[in-house]
């Protein structure tokens, strides 16, 4: 199995930094995801070591912000994901298939809109067996799936 993500795959919890979405109507809820069975991990697929992932949970969601740039991406008025501009970090996400112009739209099955949901998906990283990242490339839908291991 090869360990290559370095922890540039927790980016995706943190990326409520850049200017805060306008408020979205009561009733829109995050597109809900099918979770996927976990299946064993593949040779030759990336994963999160656990010691790795403890370090960069320690320092905190607010330096991890400090290396990327996100801007809301609404569509028709309503709030997508997270737009990423820009990876300032580029040796802490090699490895990890996100590009400026994806969307971040979900981790770990939850909507990261408002601050305080990115941080609950900040804090069940300590605890999570698993990080799965919903990414918009344009219009396609891509899952990015890495085992969190000890």
């Amino acid at each position: 199995m090869r360990v290559a993500l370095p922890l540039g795959i927790v980016l995706l919890v943190g990326v409520g930094c850049g200017s805060a979405p306008p408020p979205a109507p009561a009733h829109a809820e995050p597109e809900p995801v099918a979770a996927a069975p976990l299946a064993p991990v593949p040779e030759g697929a990336s994963v999160i070591q656990r010691a790795m992932l403890d370090e960069v949970l320690e320092a905190g969601l607010g330096r991890f912000l400090q290396r990327i740039g996100t801007e809301p991406d609404l569509r028709d008025g309503r709030f997508v994901g997270f737009r990423v501009v820009e990876l300032r970090d580029e040796a802490l996400f090699a490895g990890l298939d996100l590009a400026p112009g994806d969307t971040i739209v979900q981790v770990n099955g939850q909507g990261i809109e408002r601050p305080e949901h990115a941080f609950t998906v900040w804090t069940g990283l300590r605890v999570a067996s698993e990080l799965t990242i919903v990414v918009l490339r344009g219009e396609e839908r891509r899952e990015l799936r890495f085992p969190i291991v000890d």
